[in-house]
């Protein structure tokens, strides 16, 4: 009876406007707990309300659009629902039931759910809020929970939630809307091509990349072979990545539609990312160079057997 009688207080609201305006399904915001439901606003406060008592969280650092994330902890008895916010994003809070009295905390509830992290959210330190609500509808007292929020695409290290530490020098990366097998490809000044094919500027000897020289930190890196196979990864980018400046020279930045996986057509954005020092000694790492463009499956997909697409040059560094 618990369960239904908490569902009933809080959703009660929602389904009462229903036939007035849609009810929204909470997709566009930056956090979403699955199982859960949005309710938009703030919650009152209630004095002496229900508290979070422990949580219990294994990682610190979320991707943007990382899907399941584990959030679990203890409320006191009080307590009928937990809710979950980014504290300065999105618009209301996320409501959760919690579960049965936990059996090593007398007087105290467990909970645990799963979250997803949105996308558009501004890479960085964002605190996500956790508080306990009572059977009114009325929240206790919040804990927050300091995220660092990372782009996957633009691999920059911690840089966007501690800026004293210094970001890649050098970033030349390419994300695309469909989970097809794109390549990105970077031609060095001497004209050697960095591919999944060649994943490094380092010259091979006798076909072999001596070990040493992967470890120089003036050498680009192919991150991964995003959806390699058709085998999607969630992932759509690949970036070349130097720790400190590339060689001098021109480099040409190209994409191979290697196989469509069944779309019609992929739209990519291509960039170019410098390191850059603020006057206050931190770090940043900029957006030089934007390139976007649109590949066709009848004509564009070769399977590696056609030149790829030239997209823009840049000098580095």
């Amino acid at each position: 009876m618990r369960r239904i009688t908490m569902l009933a207080a809080l959703a009660g609201p929602v389904a009462a406007c229903r036939d007035e305006a849609p009810v929204r399904t909470g997709f566009d915001e930056p956090v979403r707990v699955v199982d859960g439901f949005l309710r938009e606003g703030d919650l009152p406060i209630a004095d002496g309300g229900p508290e979070v008592t422990a949580v219990e969280v294994t990682n610190a650092i979320a991707l943007m659009g990382q899907r399941g994330r584990g959030l679990g902890g203890r409320v006191d008895d009080d307590t009928w629902a937990i809710g979950v916010r980014f504290a300065s994003l999105g618009s209301g809070w996320w409501i959760h039931e919690v579960g049965d009295i936990a059996a090593l905390f007398p007087g105290e509830r467990d909970f645990a759910l799963a979250y997803d992290v949105g996308t558009g959210i501004p890479p960085g330190l964002h605190a996500l809020r956790v508080a306990a609500i009572d059977g009114e509808g009325r929240r206790g007292p919040p804990i927050d929970l300091d995220l660092c929020v990372l782009e996957d695409a633009v691999p920059a290290g911690l840089n966007p939630c501690d800026p004293t530490l210094p970001p890649p020098a050098v970033v030349i990366g390419v994300a695309w809307n469909r989970d097809v097998d794109l390549d990105l490809v970077v031609e060095t000044p001497g004209g050697k091509r960095v591919s999944w094919k060649a994943p490094s500027t380092a010259t091979p000897e006798d076909g072999v990349v001596p070990e040493g020289d992967l470890e120089d930190p003036h050498v680009g890196r192919l991150d991964r072979d995003s959806n390699a196979g058709c085998h999607a990864d969630g992932r759509n980018s690949e970036a070349v990545v130097w720790e400190e400046d590339p060689s001098a020279g021109t480099w040409g930045v190209y994409v191979d539609l290697f196989d469509a996986c069944g779309e019609e057509d992929v739209t990519f954005t291509a960039s170019v990312y410098r390191r850059r020092v603020r006057e206050d000694g931190t770090f940043r790492l900029e957006e030089t160079e934007r390139r976007r463009g649109t590949l066709v499956a009848d004509y564009d997909a070769y399977g590696g057997a056609e030149a790829p697409l030239f997209v823009v040059a840049v000098e580095l560094p």
